[in-house]
């Protein structure tokens, strides 16, 4: 049987959602451990996910997708309101990606995706992961995974079922 996968979309639904700062370096370059100053807009929700600027999870996102797959990497970036002293801890994190773009996928001319089809001989064995080679792919969850973060009552996603040739 082949398995099922779903992208993490961002929740619009969301008003006000804690946005990081871009990060000046890359994740490979973020040391393990690190703090930022910032100020935090009034009433901002922190969530569980965060897709952009880059992919931040919660600690408790972070639990789930280590026991899923203990090959992701993690680097803890702290954000300090300069208003208030308050804490947001996350997880940076780095999500492998793999070439399963299907030939017969949609793209709009600005080259956004309008249909991902992924390759499921090249995802049957996956769990999470980006797809190499489309812009602004989104983190992909296989639905056992999908189904482990709605029991835990994550938030910051919505989730869009996709499609396997």
């Amino acid at each position: 049987m082949i398995p099922r996968f779903y992208e993490l979309t961002e929740d619009h639904r969301i008003l006000n959602p804690f946005r990081p700062p871009v990060l000046k370096a890359s994740f490979d370059e973020l040391p393990i451990s690190s703090v930022m100053m910032i100020e935090c807009k009034p009433n901002e929700e922190p969530t569980d996910w965060i897709s952009r600027p880059s992919y931040f999870v919660s600690d408790r996102m972070k639990r789930l997708m280590e026991m899923i797959d203990e090959a992701l990497i993690f680097k803890s970036v702290t954000f300090i309101d300069q208003g208030s002293g308050e804490q947001l801890s996350y997880w940076a994190c780095h999500i492998p990606a793999v070439l399963a773009l299907s030939d017969r996928s949609l793209f709009y001319p600005n080259g956004s995706t309008q249909q991902l089809l992924l390759q499921s001989e090249r995802v049957k064995d996956q769990r999470i992961l980006t797809v190499e080679g489309v812009r602004g792919s989104g983190v992909i969850v296989r639905l056992d995974v999908a189904e482990s973060m709605l029991r835990r009552g994550l938030s910051g996603f919505i989730l869009r079922k996709l499609d396997l040739e």
